[in-house]
């Protein structure tokens, strides 16, 4: 997602499967794909047969994907470019069991958050 997002960038996705709550066009979702996770720009669905897809694209991407609706994780809510920085200085290797903590402690601390407001 350069250049909006950064490598390394912590996220928090807010999670919510596609049926509860649609994302709207133009918003960054997850979704996964193959083993891992990615986050594009969502732009709408597509019916192709039976099966509805949603529509995905990177900011440098030059052509759009699609992505199983089922797939779906939720949507960004933050970026963190500042906690990513410093998780990076201090891992020699970084691996996806470090990110995935990164935006499981960021997760915590939104929720966290939005709990003491209420």
């Amino acid at each position: 997602m350069l250049p909006m997002i950064q490598p390394g960038a912590a996220l928090s996705i807010e999670p919510g499967s596609f049926t509860e709550q649609e994302p709207k066009a133009g918003e960054i979702i997850a979704f996964r794909r193959g083993e891992g996770l990615v986050c594009h720009r969502f732009y709408g669905t597509i019916r192709m047969g039976r099966q509805r897809y949603g529509i995905e694209k990177g900011d440098r991407n030059r052509i759009a994907g699609l992505f199983r609706l089922e797939d779906y994780i939720g949507r960004l809510v933050a970026v963190d470019t500042t906690a990513a920085a410093e998780l990076f200085r201090t891992v020699k290797k970084p691996s996806v069991f470090i990110l995935i903590g990164g935006l499981i402690r960021e997760r915590m601390d939104w929720i966290r958050r939005k709990s003491s407001k209420s």
